[in-house]
């Protein structure tokens, strides 16, 4: 039947986004499309949907007399549109003598007799074959055209199927990490985001898009890189039937399709009239829908939820599994009939702790199996533990240095345990995480001695003098740093603890010379002439 969705651009390149796609997999006619000022409207003018079909997808739009030239009308409205794409498949035995004839118009509802003086291709391959066409027509002034499939003179059948319609120039063809017109050049990521904020496709894609682009999970904008691996995703594949590969409906989770399919359906098993599911299409190689990569690495026990039928007798369908670029393996395959809908819970303990790994819905079969699947949902289940000085998932093992974090920063218990956590439980609860160069990491060095790179290890001493010169934190520990603390951490030039830095010190001091004691000033590990030039620098301070 139908597709539609909100302007979603292919390509940065292309600048041409999705309007409207049908596979005429229905037992009616093809379906009309109005989309705000946008419309896809058809005069069938004879010809009718069956369900013989040459190409290998089910049900066909077939013209079988020299008076079926049916009129497609695409109006584009005032969005200021610079062409009109098309594409479909056709297959006939014999010559019919179909052209395909387009007329520039701005009307808004189609018109059976409407001018189409402009030829943009004969439809001459014959012999059965299923040939791809893809055309475009400049739109200029016009805010559309009318299409007209031309049956030649004579009652040779011809079959059309797989209709798609883009429009260019008046879509979002910037990247999705940067604001402008509604949409984005990347369609995965613009339908992930727009599912939870309509307003990002339909109005415009402002900062708020930009910055769902990471918070919804959708994609990355912060190495440039490609978008993250999935930890959790659920689809129960809608209410409504559309036309077109798994891959075409749902990229926000499958990444790849092999063989025919897999496709929408409202019958079979799992699925009903106003609850769609997915079935797989015949042939070999088999019908597959392969999933985005997940990460699980902070996972210990992930599993996969989903509804399934099947056909007695057939083997499929069946769930494999693959990490990284390795051979796909066998996770699940039902070992009986499931004439009704059954629901299944499959372990993936096997890909606890992977960080790219995917899944494969297989139909395991060359023949149709009346298999379909229903309500998929990738649960990622109990975190792996892991110390407070390693990121992973919320909270970590030390209970009390978990607490004292969360305390200061929720998210470290409620999203993830980063790196800003590990240096938040080092400064401020006692975690003392080395090769950090933080307040109070164990690595970090000396207040009193300079450092290229920023922070000392005794946080009592480093967090005052960051908090007046934030310089010593984010930059490097200078002699102003080290000056700073001298100034800041008089205490511990104090070894007898009277107030005063005098004699008494010094002989501390002087007793403790070669070992670790507490007139160790510079933390070095040994009391020597570093720690005697602090003590004079403070005498009588």
């Amino acid at each position: 039947m139908l597709l539609v969705v909100f302007l979603h651009c292919a390509t940065a390149q292309a600048q041409s986004c999705a309007l409207y796609s049908t596979t005429f997999n229905s037992f009616s006619d093809p379906q009309n499309l109005t989309q705000g000022a946008m419309s896809v409207q058809w005069c069938m003018h004879g010809a009718a949907v069956t369900g013989s079909n040459f190409c290998p997808n089910g049900y066909a739009f077939k013209l079988d007399a020299s008076s079926e030239d049916p009129v497609l009308l695409v109006s584009t409205g005032a969005s200021g549109c610079t062409a009109i794409e098309i594409s479909f498949r056709y297959a006939q035995f014999a010559a019919s003598g179909c052209v395909v004839k387009y007329g520039l118009s701005s009307a808004t509802s189609v018109a059976c007799t409407a001018s189409t003086p402009n030829a943009l291709v004969a439809l001459t391959v014959t012999g059965g074959a299923c040939t791809m066409v893809n055309l475009t027509i400049p739109l200029g002034a016009s805010a559309g055209a009318h299409i007209r499939f031309d049956h030649g003179a004579n009652t040779n059948a011809i079959l059309l199927d797989d209709l798609q319609v883009r429009l260019v120039g008046c879509c979002g063809t910037h990247e999705c990490c940067v604001a402008g017109t509604a949409g984005c050049s990347d369609a995965g990521v613009a339908k992930c985001v727009c599912a939870q904020d309509p307003y990002c496709c339909a109005v415009e894609w402002d900062a708020q898009c930009v910055g769902e682009v990471e918070s919804l999970a959708c994609g990355n904008c912060g190495s440039g890189g490609g978008a993250p691996c999935l930890t959790s995703a659920a689809t129960d594949f809608g209410t409504l039937f559309m036309g077109g590969s798994i891959c075409t409906l749902e990229p926000e989770l499958f990444e790849s399709c092999e063989g025919l399919g897999p496709y929408l359906t409202s019958s079979y098993g799992c699925a009903g009239s106003l609850d769609m599911a997915m079935y797989f299409g015949s042939g070999f190689p088999y019908s597959a829908a392969i999933t985005k990569c997940f990460a699980f690495e902070a996972n210990a026990a992930p599993v996969v939820r989903f509804n399934y039928s099947k056909n007695a007798g057939t083997l499929g369908p069946r769930l494999d599994y693959s990490i990284g670029d390795g051979a796909w393996i066998t996770l699940w395959q039902p070992t009986t009939a499931a004439a009704s809908c059954v629901s299944v819970d499959v372990s993936l303990s096997a890909l606890a702790g992977s960080t790219d790994a995917r899944l494969r819905f297989v139909s395991a079969s060359s023949v149709s199996n009346g298999a379909s699947i229903d309500d998929i949902e990738v649960i990622a289940d109990a975190p792996v533990p892991h110390a407070c000085c390693v990121a992973g998932a919320p909270s970590c093992t030390d209970a009390a240095i978990s607490a004292c974090t969360c305390a200061l920063d929720a998210f470290c218990c409620s999203s993830a345990w980063d790196e800003t956590c590990i240096a938040e439980a080092t400064v401020f609860c006692g975690a003392a995480c080395p090769d950090l160069d933080v307040c109070g990491s164990p690595t970090a060095g000396s207040c009193f001695a300079v450092r290229v790179v920023p922070a000392c290890a005794d946080a009592d001493c480093c967090v005052p003098v960051c908090t007046v010169d934030s310089y010593c934190c984010q930059n490097a520990w200078d002699i102003v740093c080290v000056n700073e603390a001298l100034a800041l951490c008089a205490a511990f030039c104090d070894l007898d603890g009277d107030g005063v830095v005098g004699p008494q010190d010094l002989t501390i001091l002087l007793n403790q010379w070669g070992t670790s004691g507490i007139a160790d000033l510079d933390a070095s590990g040994t009391v020597d002439a570093a720690d005697l030039a602090l003590l004079l620098d403070r005498w009588n301070a």
